[in-house]
């Protein structure tokens, strides 16, 4: 697959702004704040979600304008379509997608056609803090492969916030909170399942070469750890008899204790067993990226198309043998690469096999 063409309209800081590449792997370099990731941003948008700043609507408008726009044209063998997002017409706060200049009102039906996977410097800090960005991360992977993995987180969250406001105004209304809790138990193990299957997938297949170590993925989860050895049906039973033991003791906390929002996620150095958390800047940078790698190529193998990679600022923390195996790994997974960094000497090793573009005050032009 390759990215053909990239329009923005009043899209942060591009006024308007029409971007024809014609190579698998993009490298654009400029100086901070020139718009770089604004344009990794406007591609992460095109795949279901919120793209990968995770901003609100309104911040994604250009200063004074009234709405804002994202199109591209995409290349897969001989097929080639055109994506479209951005907000509705004196409607910042409300978003709209088109397919091949059709409405399209499921963002599942974009994600069969085109998904993301991305890292970020904001990413270096995944194993630092909350379990709630690992989530995130993790959700993004498997929304590539199974779209409808987003509708179910969804539906789980708004059930749990559901159950928290009840059982706080009403906690007598206990057939209002079974039906709840049976929401809950439903989309929790719906969504369990697939983080489960990706999980054993990738570390069934991990990404390295010589100069990345394999990684493992860990998924600490009471409900995925349960669907390793029970049925669907007896987890979700479990679930739901849980969650009615639990009410008045999540009452007082204002809180839900058992659900796909309490699962976590981490990874290690396969060979020697060391955990993110306890890893280098640098090694944490490894693990990330070979996780990021290692997806593209699952999906290729399971779904015969490869998500577009973004990679912001990848090289920062990498020393150069590293550097080196991971621009030499991009050509391989035959997926469309965004690549960004200040300067253009980092990126000689892609001379003769990537499009390389200057990109500055919002304007895109061949380096």
């Amino acid at each position: 697959m390759k990215l053909t063409r990239l329009a923005l309209t009043d899209f942060r800081n591009y006024t308007h702004a029409v971007w024809t590449p014609d190579a698998s792997i993009l490298v654009l370099t400029g100086e901070n704040g020139s718009g770089k990731t604004n344009l990794l941003e406007a591609v992460s948008l095109l795949s279901p979600g919120r793209g990968l700043r995770g901003a609100s609507l309104p911040a994604l408008c250009r200063t004074g304008a009234a709405r804002w726009g994202v199109a591209a044209s995409l290349q897969s063998g001989l097929d080639e379509f055109r994506i479209g997002t951005g907000s509705e017409l004196n409607e910042k706060q409300r978003r709209t997608f088109q397919l091949d200049g059709e409405n399209i009102r499921s963002q599942a039906a974009i994600g069969q056609r085109f998904s993301c996977v991305w890292l970020t410097p904001q990413m270096d800090r995944l194993f630092q803090e909350g379990s709630s960005g690992r989530r995130r991360f993790l959700d993004r992977l498997v929304m590539a492969l199974s779209p409808d993995h987003g509708r179910q987180i969804a539906a789980h969250d708004r059930s749990v916030v559901s159950r928290n406001r009840v059982l706080a105004d009403r906690p007598t209304e206990t057939a209002w909170l079974a039906s709840i809790e049976d929401s809950i138990a439903r989309h929790a193990v719906a969504a369990s399942a697939a983080r489960l299957a990706l999980v054993e997938s990738m570390n069934a297949h991990p990404f390295e070469n010589d100069g990345f170590s394999a990684s493992t993925l860990h998924l600490d989860c009471a409900v995925s750890n349960r669907l390793t050895s029970q049925p669907a049906l007896d987890v979700e039973d479990w679930i739901r008899n849980s969650l009615q033991q639990a009410r008045a003791e999540d009452r007082q906390r204002a809180a839900t204790s058992i659900g796909a929002h309490r699962a976590d996620f981490t990874l290690s150095d396969t060979a020697t067993g060391r955990p993110a958390e306890l890893s280098s800047s640098g090694q944490q940078k490894v693990m990330l990226t070979g996780t990021i790698l290692s997806h593209a190529r699952l999906m290729t193998q399971e779904r015969g198309q490869a998500p577009a990679i973004l990679l912001d600022e990848p090289l920062v923390h990498l020393d150069e043998t590293r550097r080196f195996a991971l621009l030499d790994s991009l050509e391989k997974l035959q997926a469309p690469v965004l690549i960004t960094g200040t300067d253009h000497a980092p990126f000689a090793a892609l001379e003769g096999r990537a499009q390389f573009f200057s990109v500055r005050n919002g304007s895109i032009s061949p380096a």
